[in-house]
C-alpha cells in the first residue's frame, strides 16, 4: 500500500514594483491572452496545489487569497515569510514556491519539483545550470524551520535562505523559466 500524497500549496511571490517595466505590475500582463499570475496558478492547481499569493491583488483569480510582507516591497524573502506565515503549518507538506512572472511555468515541471523535494528541497536547474529559486518546491517543516532561523527577512537577499542548502536539481529546458521583467521579454513571450 502506497502513502498518501502530501498536502502540496503553493506561493506566488508577486509583489515587486516592476521598475524595469515602467511601474506595470508584471504578473497581471497578459500572455497569451491571459495575465501571467493566472497563468502560473493554473499550472500550481495542475498539480493540486493550494495557492496563495503574496503581493497586489491586480488580476489574481476569484478565490485565490492574497496578502502583503510587511513593509511592502521589502523582498522576495520577506514575501515568502508572509506567505508561510498565512499558511497553517502541515507536518507533511510540500510548499511549490513561485515567481509571479513566469508565464510558462508547467504542471509537469512542478510535478517534477515536488517528487524530488523529499525531506528538503528541489529547484529548477535551467539550461545552463543554474538554479531557480523561485521556481521549487520545498519540505513544508524544512521551509519554516530555515525561516525561523533566519529572523528578520525584510531586505535581505533570497539566497540567505538557502546559501548552505544543496538542493536537488530538476532540469527544466526551454522556455519554462522565463520571467518577464523588461519590455523586451514582454515582446518575446508574445512570439
Amino acid at each position: 500500500m502506497s502513502a498518501a500524497p502530501r498536502p502540496v500549496r503553493g506561493i506566488v511571490l508577486a509583489g515587486g514594483r516592476s521598475s524595469r517595466l515602467g511601474g506595470r505590475h508584471k504578473p497581471a500582463l497578459e500572455v497569451g491572452g491571459r495575465p501571467i499570475v493566472a497563468r502560473v496558478i493554473e499550472a500550481l492547481r495542475g498539480v493540486g496545489a493550494d495557492p496563495l499569493v503574496v503581493g497586489l491583488p491586480e488580476a489574481v483569480p476569484d478565490g485565490v487569497p492574497v496578502v502583503r510582507e510587511d513593509p511592502p516591497y521589502a523582498g522576495p524573502l520577506a514575501a515568502l515569510a508572509a506567505g508561510m506565515g498565512a499558511l497553517r503549518p502541515h507536518a507533511e507538506g510540500v510548499i511549490v514556491v513561485l515567481g509571479g512572472d513566469m508565464p510558462f511555468v508547467t504542471a509537469g515541471l512542478l510535478r517534477g519539483l515536488i517528487d524530488s523535494a523529499g525531506r528538503g528541497a528541489a529547484f529548477a536547474e535551467d539550461e545552463s545550470g543554474r538554479l531557480q529559486p523561485l521556481c521549487a518546491a520545498w519540505d513544508e517543516a524544512v521551509l519554516r524551520q530555515r525561516l525561523a532561523r533566519l529572523g528578520e527577512t525584510a531586505d535581505r537577499p533570497l539566497r540567505a535562505l538557502f546559501a548552505d542548502l544543496d538542493p536537488v536539481r530538476v532540469a527544466a529546458p526551454g522556455r519554462e523559466l522565463r520571467d518577464i521583467d523588461t519590455p523586451e521579454d514582454l515582446a518575446a513571450a508574445g512570439e
